[in-house]
């Protein structure tokens, strides 16, 4: 059951449009992975590093910042980690952002 917490999480994240999860601040990527280690990194580590992030507390107590970055697209890309109850790295989502033109 666990192991579909994390997709359900960035589901409803993903459904509930950018108004419920916005990047609060655009961040390389290259900072973002070598300062963001699953297994060991901890918020207050990443917070440190990166700086304050928009997130959303569920009430199990598990958490989900996002970043943004620039990557040569127009959109550039997402950076989403999910932290655990005890405050580490539990699992990061990276993708790029595509804009569509009318």
């Amino acid at each position: 059951m666990k192991w579909l917490m994390f997709p359900l999480l960035l589901s409803l994240a993903a459904c509930s449009g950018t108004r419920a999860l916005q990047a609060s601040k655009s961040v390389p990527q290259a900072t973002l992975e070598q300062n963001v280690q699953v297994g060991s990194s901890t918020r207050e580590q990443v917070r440190a590093a990166l700086g304050e992030s928009t997130s959303i507390r569920f009430d199990s107590g598990n958490e989900v910042w996002m970043y943004t970055y620039p990557d040569g697209s127009p959109g550039g890309g997402e950076y989403i980690i999910l932290f655990g109850q005890d405050g580490v790295v539990k699992k990061v989502r990276r993708s790029e952002v595509y804009l569509l033109k009318k």
